[in-house]
């Protein structure tokens, strides 16, 4: 007697060959994702960066790629939901907090935004996280934080590299302190006396740069 297989038998491997290859492949979804961002696609990034991120979310860098698309389309709130969650992954990530902080920022979550970065200082105290703290004091319009948490940086660093010190003088001329600017520029050029925007920086203050024009930064020991 013939077997007789009933259609539904052999319609199912069919239905499953059809939805599976229906799937992209997870390469194939984030590199979709990433050139729809570039293409300035953001809404296409965002449909294939979430399908990538539901099949695999554990993946902390695409979250933050996912962030940055977010905030193209005027999502910090998502952006630092985003970012919050890839830093606890990767708690150390420069990139991660560097962004969670302007998330906050764009989202206008001042409490949020500040806490993120006294707890960054606390934890770990470098002078990067005390420079970040003193950015967005300054743009907040907290100048006596800002100063102190740049002032701070430099301490740390003890008069050995050229940012902290460029950074005050940059902040101090935009407050119009110009006694301190060139104070911080002659410690600058002390550090770094052939670098370029050193030289500039000094020029553009009206100064000539030059081996009298350098001092030792104040937190040399």
């Amino acid at each position: 007697m013939r077997q007789i297989i009933p259609l539904f038998a052999l319609l199912l491997p069919l239905a499953l060959a059809s939805g599976c290859a229906k799937q992209r492949p997870l390469n194939i979804v984030r590199s979709d994702a990433e050139a729809a961002a570039y293409q300035n696609n953001p809404e296409k990034a965002v449909a294939d960066y979430e399908e990538y991120l539901n099949r695999r979310p554990e993946a902390a860098d695409v979250r933050a790629e996912y962030a940055k698309v977010l905030m193209r389309v005027g999502r910090p709130d998502d952006a630092a939901v985003q970012l919050q969650i890839a830093l606890d992954v990767e708690p150390l990530n420069e990139e991660y907090l560097d962004l969670l902080a302007k998330a906050h920022f764009e989202s206008g979550d001042r409490e949020e935004l500040l806490s993120l970065l006294n707890r960054a200082t606390m934890e770990r105290g470098r002078v990067a996280d005390y420079l970040r703290l003193g950015e967005y004091n300054a743009k907040l319009g907290n100048a006596d934080e800002a100063v102190t948490a740049y002032l701070t940086a430099a301490r740390i660093d003890r008069g050995r590299s050229l940012k902290p010190q460029m950074t005050l003088a940059r902040y101090y001329a935009s407050i119009g302190d110009r006694t301190r600017q060139i104070r911080r520029l002659r410690a600058a050029y002390y550090i770094a006396p052939q670098d370029p925007d050193v030289i500039a920086a000094i020029r553009e203050a009206g100064e000539v740069p030059g081996p009298a024009f350098a001092l030792p930064p104040e937190e040399v020991r």
